[in-house]
Order: C-alpha cells, then structure tokens, then sequence
C-alpha cells in the first residue's frame, strides 16, 4: 500500500526555509493541528486544536471550499467567544509574503466570512491586508470592503479610514501593476485563476475613494492632513477634481489642522519596511548603519516601484516613530539621517521633491497648542547636522521650505508662514536646537537663502533681522568676502 501523500505546503518552500514539520517553522502550529483534525466537523468543537486545524483547512482545500467548513467556523464561533479570535490570529500567523497562490486566496475568502459575521478578529485581518495592497487577487479585498463601508462606518471607522488611506496611497504611487498569474501549485484552480487585481479595476478603485469620501466624511477626517496631501496629488484625476471643489474648500482647514496619527503613517508601509525601520533606528549604532541601509535599499527601494515608497516612509519615520530619550541617547542612527540618507537615495526629481513634501508637510501647519514637536524636529535636525559637511542638503531643503510657503497653498500663505514661523520658535523654546544662529549665522549657507532666513524669521519685527544673529546679513556676507580675498592672497 503506497505511503498516504504528504499535506499541501502554506508557504513557498527552499533550501533556507525550515521544513513544516520544524518547530521553527511558521507552518508547524498548524500543520501539527491538521495531523490532530485532518477533517474538522462539528463533532471537534470542543478540542484546543480545531482554530488551528479549521485555518489549515480553510487555506489548502481544493475548489470550492466544502459548506461543511463554514459550517464548522461559525458553529464554533456561536458557542466559544474566543473561537473567531483564535481563529484569525491564526491565519495571521503566517508570513504573508511566502504564502502560496491558493492559500493567499483562501485568505481572502477567510476575511470575507468573519467581517459578513461581524465576528471579533475580522478589522485586524483586514487591517493586515490593506498593508499589503497591492498583491495578486487584492480586488478582492477591495469588494469586500466596498460591500460593508456602511457597516464599517459605524462599527469599525477607523478601518474604514484606513482602506481609503490605503488606496488613496496605492493611486498616489501609481502601483497598479499586472501581476503574473501562472503558478505550479494552482494552475487548475479556478477559484485563484478568476481572482482580479487591482489594475484590472483601478476605475472601482477610484470610485470608491471618492463614494466614501463624500458619503463618510467624517469618518476620513480621522486620517488627518495626510488626506489632503494625498489629494493634492490626485487633483488631476477628474473625478477627484470634482470632490476637492465639492467638498475640500469647506473642510481643507479643519482637515489639515488634525494631524495624521502614527497608525495611519504605518498603512502606507509593509510591516516587514516597519520592523526593518525600527530595527534600524532602535538598534544601529552610528558607523554601523551602511550595511544596513544597503541591505534595506535592496530589498525595499532598489525593486519596481520601490522608490516610490520613499515619500511614504519619511511620513512614517516622522509622524509613526517618536523615540524616546533613552534611545536618542544610546547612541543609535537618528531620524534625521535615516532620512537625509532616503533622500539621496531618491533618482526622480518628483520622487525627491514628495519625499521633502512629506517631511515638512507638519511645519506648514504647526500649531504650539496641539502640535507634536517630534513630527517637525527631524527636518531641523537635518538641516542644522547637514551644514558642517554636506551644506547643499540644508540649501536644498531651506529653499524647498520657503518655495512652500509661497506656493502651496496661495491664498492661505500667511497662515502658513505663521505656522513655520511657530516651529522655528518652538524647536528653540524646547531646546532641540540651541538657537537659531546655527542657520542664520553660517556662513556656508547660500547667502540669498540666509538672507532670505533672517528675514522671514523677523518679519514681525523690522528690528529683529539685524538682531538675529548679532550683525546684518551684509555684514556678515562682506565679512566672509573679506576672509576669502585675505586668505587667497
């Protein structure tokens, strides 16, 4: 008699991947129930094995998925309170990236089950998905979501804020590319080969952006000034042309006066960028960071469409990451380089340009009583830091701060210039820098940009440019002229 065939694989298989049957490997919790209940039934709702054997089954049945199994899945969860909670944390368990074509789908399937039974668990799986849009078979996902906004809306918000966040940063990076579909292990599959990704379906993408941005505003209002920035950079599409004049003009200020909390930064991210990030600025000490910082450009940056996470990753770094004291003085790579260091990573001016975007983007409309000072300190942490060997970066970034203030938004330019006029103030006021005369008074600064500095900060006072830094710009300009022609001769 031939020995029975072994179990179908979770994840992607190889010579570095641990065996399933390995306590190591992330499979072995479930392979092991599987063994225990290769066939879950009703009759099982009593064993401590069936979350894990009903997950194992769930994602490797062949198609279509047996009605016994959701027989099973919401039996249990009707009489067990802890069953949908065991249940999907052990679905979520398994390291997405290397899970095969069939049970990914599966996954989704999975998803869909527990958020139609509103069953305790459902908004972190699906909070877990959003984070890896996009993906083959993601359209799913956005169904899913679409069918149940009005539920989400009342009962999960939050979720809810956080899929159109997802997908607005999707649009925003313009990542919706084909995905190849030929896979050994389901090529017979149809319930995989009929899965759509989002490319195919990018005009329901937008469309439900806008539907629930109109019909849930409040809702979206959660994301903070990260939804009008991700606005701005879809005004050319039409149909968010007509919501940003519908809607925007009334709501712009009362939206960008909220700031984006950390958990929605962390949406436009992998977890495995977070965990690599943190890791990075947690744990490397200064001098140590390059083969770390190349490690994570291979394997985060230097692939398609890397590149455009940047902007995403130093919105992360600034709102998602404040670490504390005791960090900052262990010595470890700071936010500020981390970031000067994504900066020079970036080959696209308009890559480059975003990614300045989104480290000021808090300064243009900071305010003392409710603002966070640690969104804006690496920026002036990197400028100040730059000065001594790498000047043009501060030049760089000075002059892209004061072509925001002019431009970004027109007719409340003043309000803006009052609102960087206020984190100059309180990053001195709270001592992240010791005074401004590091900027004002360099000499290595592009003279016009240093000018242009002491003015700004003094435009309330005509007195304060010749105070800021003790003498007037001209001075100090002749003054430098001078120590140059002395020293040539």
């Amino acid at each position: 008699m031939p020995p029975p065939p072994p179990p179908p694989r979770l994840l992607a298989g190889g010579d570095h991947h641990p065996s399933p049957t390995s306590p190591s490997s992330p499979e072995h919790s479930l392979l092991s129930a599987h063994l225990q209940l290769p066939s879950p039934s009703t009759s099982d709702l009593f064993s401590p094995h069936l979350p894990h054997a009903l997950a194992f089954s769930f994602l490797t049945h062949p198609s279509p998925l047996p009605r016994r199994l959701l027989v099973v899945l919401h039996a249990a969860g009707a009489r067990f309170p802890a069953f949908y909670p065991s249940f999907a944390t052990a679905l979520l368990s398994l390291p997405f990236p290397v899970l095969l074509p069939h049970p990914r789908t599966r996954l989704l399937v999975a998803a869909a089950e527990l958020t139609r039974a509103a069953a305790p668990g459902f908004a972190a799986l699906l909070l877990s998905l959003l984070r890896r849009v996009p993906f083959p078979g993601d359209a799913r996902l956005l169904q899913l979501i679409r069918e149940h906004s009005s539920f989400l809306a009342s009962e999960e918000p939050q979720l809810l804020a956080s899929a159109v966040f997802a997908f607005l940063r999707l649009l925003s990076r313009n990542r919706l590319a084909p995905f190849p579909r030929s896979s050994a292990e389901c090529s017979n599959c149809q319930e995989c080969n009929n899965a759509e990704n989002l490319e195919e379906c990018g005009k329901e993408l937008v469309s439900f952006c806008v539907s629930v941005l109109r019909d849930h505003s409040q809702v979206c209002a959660l994301i903070g000034r990260d939804l009008v920035r991700s606005l701005h950079e879809l005004v050319l599409v039409p149909e968010f042309q007509g919501l940003w004049k519908d809607l925007m003009p009334s709501r712009c200020v009362e939206i960008v006066g909220v700031g984006t909390p950390g958990w929605c930064t962390a949406l436009a991210i992998s977890p495995e960028m977070e965990t690599q990030l943190l890791f990075l600025m947690k744990n490397v000490k200064w001098g140590s960071q390059k083969r770390y910082q190349l490690w994570f450009a291979r394997r985060h940056l230097m692939v398609p469409g890397g590149e455009e996470r940047i902007p995403d990753i130093v919105r992360f770094i600034c709102c998602g990451y404040h670490p504390k004291n005791e960090v900052i003085q262990s010595g470890v790579i700071a936010r500020w380089a981390v970031i000067g260091w994504l900066l020079t990573s970036c080959s696209k001016a308009y890559i480059v340009a975003n990614a300045k975007l989104a480290l000021f983007y808090d300064w243009l409309f900071f305010d003392e009583s409710k603002g966070n000072i640690m969104n804006i300190e690496p920026a002036m942490l990197l400028m100040v830091n730059s000065v001594s060997q790498y000047v043009d970066i501060t030049n760089m970034l000075l002059e892209f701060l004061f072509l925001l203030i002019e431009n970004y938004e027109v007719r409340r330019k003043e309000a803006i210039a009052q609102c960087v006029r206020c984190a100059f103030t309180v990053l001195v006021k709270k001592g992240v820098v010791p005074s401004l005369d590091l900027l004002t008074c360099c000499e290595k600064l592009a003279p016009l940009l240093r000018q242009k500095l002491v003015e700004f900060l003094s435009s309330t006072s005509p007195v304060a440019a010749v105070e800021a830094c003790g003498k007037p710009i001209d001075e100090v300009s002749e003054a430098a002229d001078l120590k140059k022609r002395v020293l040539s001769n």
